[in-house]
């Protein structure tokens, strides 16, 4: 990408609001007292006393001294960098009722010789043109982590506001401008983080209410950051989900007023990301104790008929075809059929293709043998990341069931996490949340039993997440309540005709 236009060093870094000591950050100072800046503030504030409803805009956040920088990373102590807006900023040196973030800041990267080079309210124009005046020039930090672009979203506090294409184009700057100051780093490009709309509420004082355009433009355009990573240098990594509550709004306990985290936000943001950066960095991970081990991501190693990487591979290609549903389980969505096609044979083919045919595109990211932990780490590892079906069908949880020592609690909070990161990163789709199918004969099977414990629970965890449920359990079931080998031949996996029974619900619900 070229640069554009809005590269202009004559706003470059001007924050929306009068700012104490942005001198002591280059010329910052001097652009905000622009007779343009002047006008502005004072028309914006005219205009609010006359608008109705004006006084619930936000306000912006409090301002305290910046971090110590470019004096920092001029000296050269510096292993880790952290580039990007009030959100960094916030991490450390910020103070007021941000001090507590300090917290976060020494567990995580004091003790790696971070810099933060975090500026309250600036832009991706901003962070450019300070980067071009030399800030890294000639120093090497293993690792440098930028979150930048949710001011450049907008509207409400500054006078221009650019394009998700526009604000992909200006993180490619920006990352090429780290890479010819300081070649060997390694640049940790973050997706820009949620934000909370004009119907959610908050806690506290100056909540940030986002415009719907405000929180699509965020959206599109961290998305779209995705494709700058290589794999060798450059890394970009989605951990928005950790900021969602199951129905896709925003979890105000870690994001008090929607859009920066308070201590209990950065810490789990720090959490997630800290697999990736201390690998970055060649160290180990600064991770608390996980209880609930379903929540760890990890990559599986199928059943033994199929190789889980290279489907998972496949998977990746799959989406070139756009697909308007995408189901995502263990074999028993394997087995339905379509695209990818490795391993399993897929005994509801035929189902599969009356249903996904005729211009309707589906991909299935069923793998045979997944646990809650595997699509965890395939949804992290980009199977949903561009997509933007209109159904998205979940139905995981059955090897939690055969032989599984999991108690229904800990499996649904592991459903739980996988619809935080399906709302993440498909807001739009309509999700239907699949019950288990009942297993194993007769009813009184402790499996069996088992299943219904976390059905129960997968049924509350769809009326707080807002999604569709569905259990088609009854229908698996004769009159005695054993599973009829002509639906589940071995009482696990459906036949044609199980798929028909499944297909045939789909099909009222399906775009």
């Amino acid at each position: 990408m070229k640069h554009t236009a809005y590269f202009s060093p004559r706003i470059a870094g001007s924050p929306p609001w009068p700012v104490r000591d942005w001198a002591t950050r280059g010329e910052f100072l001097k652009r905000q007292l622009q007779p343009w800046f002047v006008t502005f503030v004072a028309a914006t504030l005219w205009v609010a006393t006359l608008q109705p409803g004006a006084a619930e805009v936000p306000a912006p956040p409090p301002v305290a001294r910046p971090p110590e920088s470019t004096a920092a990373v001029k000296a050269g102590d510096c292993d880790l960098v952290l580039i990007g807006d009030s959100i960094t900023h916030t991490l450390h040196n910020f103070g007021g009722k941000y001090a507590p973030l300090e917290a976060v800041w020494d567990k995580h990267y004091a003790t790696r010789h971070a810099v933060n080079m975090g500026h309250n309210g600036i832009r991706t124009e901003g962070t450019l043109e300070s980067l071009e005046r030399g800030e890294l020039a000639g120093k090497n930090p293993k690792v440098a982590v930028l979150l930048i672009g949710t001011n450049d979203t907008d509207e409400r506090h500054y006078p221009t506001t650019h394009t998700p294409e526009q604000i992909c184009e200006a993180t490619q700057a920006i990352v090429a401008s780290i890479r010819r100051q300081s070649p060997s780093t390694k640049i940790l490009i973050l997706r820009i983080f949620p934000r909370g709309g004009d119907d959610e509420k908050g806690v506290g004082e100056g909540i940030f209410h986002s415009s719907e355009k405000c929180i699509e433009t965020a959206r599109r355009a961290g998305e779209l950051a995705a494709q700058l990573a290589d794999g060798k240098q450059v890394f970009w990594l989605d951990v928005n989900h950790i900021f969602l509550r199951p129905d896709g709004t925003i979890n105000t306990d870690l994001m008090p007023n929607l859009l920066h985290p308070n201590q209990a936000g950065a810490e789990a943001w720090a959490q997630a990301i800290e697999p990736l950066l201390a690998q970055l960095m060649g160290d180990r991970p600064i991770l608390d104790p996980q209880p609930n081990a379903l929540l760890v991501p990890a990559a599986g190693g199928g059943d033994g008929t199929y190789d889980w990487m290279a489907r998972h591979n496949s998977a990746l290609k799959a989406k070139a075809t756009r697909p308007q549903v995408v189901f995502i389980g263990d074999s028993i969505t394997h087995h339905f059929g379509g695209i990818p096609a490795e391993g399993i044979p897929p005994a509801g083919k035929p189902v599969w293709d009356r249903l996904f045919t005729n211009g309707r595109p589906a991909i299935n990211l069923g793998f045979g043998a997944d646990r809650v932990q595997q699509v965890l780490w395939r949804l992290d590892h980009g199977e949903l990341d561009g997509l933007t079906p209109q159904r998205v069908v979940l139905m995981i949880g059955a090897n939690h069931v055969l032989g599984g020592t999991e108690t229904p609690e800990t499996v649904v909070e592991g459903v739980r996490a996988c619809l935080q990161r399906i709302r993440a990163k498909t807001p739009e789709a309509r999700i239907t949340l699949m019950a288990v199918l009942p297993c194993r004969n007769p009813a009184s099977h402790p499996d069996r039993l088992k299943t219904l414990r976390i059905n129960e629970r997968l049924l509350a965890l769809a009326q707080e997440a807002k999604v569709d449920f569905l259990d088609l359990g009854p229908k698996f079931l004769d009159d005695q309540g054993n599973i009829p080998t002509t639906l589940m031949s071995d009482a696990v996996h459906p036949t044609l005709a199980g798929y028909q029974i499944w297909g045939d619900a789909l099909a009222l619900m399906l775009p």
